[in-house]
């Protein structure tokens, strides 16, 4: 929330918006001086107004710069913090356009993660069965439980409130694999191979162990990395325990979501015309090597979320104003201020 606030000096008055300032899920109530009230003019004030939109980009673009990042280079993080910011314009601006945004995107995830394991519902029928509850004719029982469950475990997600844990990775699980798998939210006690992958999964006695340091790596990093970064590297330190019988894939992916939203970003989605080139990544980050599949995540993501990239080119005008609600309600303030004078 933004307001306006006017310190009485000598006689004189000092216009400042006091503004938050939300970075890394911590928030600072700030003030921004915008000049003499008695000889500040619309176009001045318009000017500031602009300065706060450029002022609070920067702010979160310099923190994550200044912070130690291993795979995302200076260009990526200043792009991931446009479509951030932005994001969060959008959502203190136009919420009801957010929403209808947010429920395409979800569409888009919840078809493109349950395709990427064989499921055959396309993106209209998904959208029809999430949307309306209409079952598509011809799909098995299973494939539309793979879907309808995404919708059970997003109304889970939207209201809690908790961190990342073993409990709610094997919550997220059973959600996902409720009516699937007899052992959904259980930990394998058997030792699986990934089909068509190098990669061996560690065997069934390691698998508590590894998850425990999972999340104790989570928490050790949530502060200080980047949350795309920490988003991704979960996801695929994840699929290299692969923990449970079926549904890792899908976990994994509901868990970059987790720590994207979780730090205010839109979800990320994968299309199965990206299936190979995914798979190849998190082939390597099975190695070690997660430089490939932060790319990419990165393009993939960049490019799903360039219309609120480019929304970071709005500049406030007298004209376009009242289209930005707290803008325009920052701008009324100031006219009421101006016309006591």
């Amino acid at each position: 929330m933004q307001k306006l606030e006017i310190k009485n000096i000598k006689g004189k008055k000092y216009l400042y918006i006091k503004y938050k300032d939300k970075v890394n899920n911590k928030s600072i109530s700030k003030l921004l001086y915008v000049g003499r009230l008695e000889k500040m003019t619309l176009s001045d004030f318009m000017v500031k107004l602009n300065k706060l939109h450029t002022i609070k980009l920067t702010n979160f673009i310099d923190f994550w710069i200044s912070k130690s990042h291993q795979h995302l280079d200076d260009q990526k993080i200043h792009t991931l913090e446009l479509i951030h910011y932005n994001y969060l314009l959008f959502k203190s601006q136009f919420p009801d356009e957010l929403k209808i945004y947010n429920n395409s995107v979800f569409v888009h995830y919840v078809q493109g993660t349950t395709a990427i394991e064989g499921n055959t519902i396309t993106q209209k029928q998904a959208n029809e069965l999430l949307e309306h509850g209409i079952t598509p004719p011809g799909k098995s029982l299973r494939e539309v439980y793979e879907i309808v469950n995404f919708k059970k475990l997003n109304e889970f997600l939207v209201h809690f409130e908790g961190d990342l844990s073993e409990k709610t990775i094997q919550k997220i699980h059973a959600m996902i694999m409720e009516q699937l798998l007899e052992s959904a939210g259980d930990y394998r006690k058997i030792q699986i191979l990934i089909e068509k992958a190098e990669h061996e999964p560690p065997p069934a006695f390691e698998v508590h162990e590894l998850m425990t340091q999972l999340t104790g790596w989570y928490r050790q990093h949530r502060e200080n990395m980047h949350p795309f970064e920490l988003a991704v590297l979960l996801h695929t330190k994840f699929v290299t325990i692969h923990p449970f019988v079926d549904g890792n894939g899908r976990v994994a992916r509901a868990l970059l979501n987790f720590v994207l939203e979780k730090n205010d970003y839109p979800k990320l989605y994968i299309g199965l015309e990206d299936r190979n080139t995914y798979l190849d990544a998190v082939a390597e980050g099975n190695k070690g090597n997660y430089q490939p599949v932060i790319n990419f995540m990165y393009t993939v993501f960049t490019t799903q979320h360039e219309l609120i990239k480019v929304n970071g080119d709005t500049r406030f005008t007298s004209e376009n104003i009242n289209e930005f609600p707290e803008m325009n309600e920052l701008l009324n303030q100031f006219l009421k201020l101006k016309s006591s004078l």
